[in-house]
């Protein structure tokens, strides 16, 4: 069985509260549970206080068999951020607001030594998976859409990431610069014609993320937008307006985290939960203790600093 456990960004101390909360020991460095597995849902760096001390215990609970984990959309970021263009530069060009997301990580590794163990990591970083599916659940970092899981998991046979396939990642519009912006990033819209708004870091914004677990047909925008829009809360989705009109309708479990909600930690729908309630930002680190249940319970969220209820052991 697996505990599922939020974007961490850095804060070692509240994973540590979180893993011993859950009933994981450190031993030799290591935390391990006598049953059960750890399953991190991405987004290790930047933001947070801890970065180094992070990784260094992410990663060895990965390769101590103790836990697993999905890449992030600042992992991938990472990646891309240092990934050479052939036709110069890099993927992920160095722009102040590119550079600015990545301050935190790049001041913690700023040493020579530092320098040569952060590239270590980002090697690492490169064998992520994009998603797990396996029995009973699935894991991604922002969006499980069955068609991009297809298609990744044909372009990725061995589920890890090449040098070819991250270059035409970099050309806006290919089908792989898709499949991995909406499944590392999420699904979004374009907003109406003079509607914006601004993001946590206070960029303006012309498109919205949406919740791709609802159905837009029964939705407002305030249902079915991440971010209220005051203008339009109230009104139904246009869903004709919609290049897509998807949503999740699986009876299996997905996990996945990125979105930064606030307030007390709660499912999304029976078979949906979002586990980031944006620690980096003064929230809480969330974790899902599932028990193999075909239908979530709000009996499964666990807090490193709230009362969240913790599920007996098997």
């Amino acid at each position: 069985m697996y505990d599922l456990i939020g974007d961490i960004h850095g804060h070692a101390t509240e994973l540590r509260q979180l893993l011993t909360k859950l009933g994981y020991a450190e031993q030799h460095g290591i935390y391990r549970h006598p049953t059960r597995q750890v399953i991190f849902l991405g987004d290790f760096v930047d933001r947070g206080p801890h970065i180094r001390e992070t990784l260094c215990l992410v990663r060895a609970m990965v390769d101590a068999g103790t836990a697993l984990a999905v890449m992030g959309n600042h992992e991938y970021n990472a990646i891309c951020f240092h990934e050479l263009h052939p036709a110069g530069g890099h993927l992920r060009p160095h722009i102040p607001r590119n550079i600015f997301q990545h301050v935190r990580t790049l001041e913690e590794f700023s040493s020579r030594e530092g320098w040569a163990e952060w590239q270590g990591y980002i090697q690492w970083f490169k064998t992520l998976p994009l998603f797990l599916d396996l029995p009973g659940l699935r894991v991604v970092h922002a969006c499980w859409d069955p068609r991009h899981i297809a298609f990744l998991q044909a372009q990725l046979p061995t589920g890890r990431l090449t040098s070819d396939f991250l270059l035409r990642c970099a050309e806006r519009g290919t089908p792989e610069y898709v499949a991995v912006e909406e499944t590392l990033k999420g699904k979004e819209v374009h907003l109406p014609t003079g509607v914006q708004f601004h993001d946590k870091d206070g960029n303006p914004r012309t498109k919205m993320r949406t919740r791709w677990w609802t159905d837009p047909h029964i939705c407002t925008y305030q249902d079915y937008y991440l971010e209220s829009i005051d203008s339009l809360n109230s009104l139904p989705v246009a869903v004709d307006e919609l290049a897509d009109v998807w949503h999740y309708q699986d009876a299996v479990p997905v996990f996945f985290g990125h979105y930064w909600l606030r307030g007390t930690p709660q499912l999304l729908s029976p078979h949906a939960v979002c586990l980031d309630y944006s620690v980096a930002k003064g929230g809480e680190l969330v974790a899902y203790r599932w028990q193999g249940e075909t239908e979530l319970t709000p009996a499964g969220l666990v807090s490193a600093q709230g009362g969240s209820t913790l599920l007996a052991e098997e």
